[in-house]
């Protein structure tokens, strides 16, 4: 009825885009989400050390990358810091480049944005623990290290699985704003394609086919974490 044409899909060239754009996709989700899951759990222990300074310091790092949004992140972190001399020479062409390739820099903005968001979460799974796990560790003799780590974190970690998987989720649709600074991921290779065939409905169809798809495998994956390390007595532990 719309008269669809998926002859295209059948060129290798096109078939080696759309797999090195999900390649690239999940690289750049799998990086920021592990590093916005480590800053979440810094930011949130560093809160819980009730140092002045650095709960400014990070209640200020939180306001300004919960606030803002990715993309700009993003274009700020590719075009401004070229600008203020990060660059290095590449020994090939003797032209001098900005220092972080735009893979890095998409993968740090993300990565902040991710963290600034993990940090509540986080933050929030810690408050809602029960002041007697807290007391008995310490009863124990555990530090406030050993008692974060060994304690706080996995606890609060199995509690906020549902916050943490929206906070994922989100991470990876926003990979396709990295098109926007030029990496090569599945929404630039796709625009390369549609400007090739003009086929832009038949190649938006399948983007958000595989979309779906990527997403759908992560919500999955992290449903069955969540009931696996469900923690008695909250949410599926009851």
């Amino acid at each position: 009825m719309l008269g669809l044409d998926y002859s295209w899909l059948a060129d290798p060239a096109y078939q080696r885009w759309l797999l090195i754009g999900v390649v690239n996709t999940l690289k750049l989700a799998a990086l920021s989400s592990s590093a916005a899951i480590l800053i979440g759990m810094l930011g949130a222990l560093g809160l819980t050390l009730r140092i002045f300074w650095l709960d400014a310091l990070i209640e200020l790092f939180v306001e300004v990358f919960r606030n803002t949004p990715p993309l700009l992140q993003m274009l700020f972190a590719y075009f401004t810091l070229s600008t203020l001399g990060l660059k290095v020479t590449d020994p090939s062409t003797g032209l001098s480049v900005p220092l972080l390739s735009a893979f890095a820099c998409a993968a740090i903005s993300l990565s902040l944005f991710g963290g600034a968001l993990a940090i509540e979460t986080f933050r929030s799974g810690i408050e809602t623990m029960p002041r007697s796990i807290i007391d008995a560790a310490r009863s124990l003799g555990y530090g406030r290290w050993a008692r974060f780590w060994r304690i706080e974190a996995p606890i609060a970690t199995r509690i906020c699985l549902p916050g943490l998987t929206n906070i994922l989720t989100n991470l990876f649709k926003t990979t396709s704003q990295a098109s926007v600074i030029t990496v090569p991921e599945l929404m630039y290779y796709a625009g390369q394609i549609y400007n090739d065939t003009f086929r832009t409905l038949e190649v938006m169809i399948l983007v958000l086919l595989i979309y779906v798809t990527l997403v759908s495998v992560l919500t999955f994956a992290m449903a069955r974490l969540e009931a696996f390390m469900a923690f008695p007595g909250y949410g599926r532990g009851h």
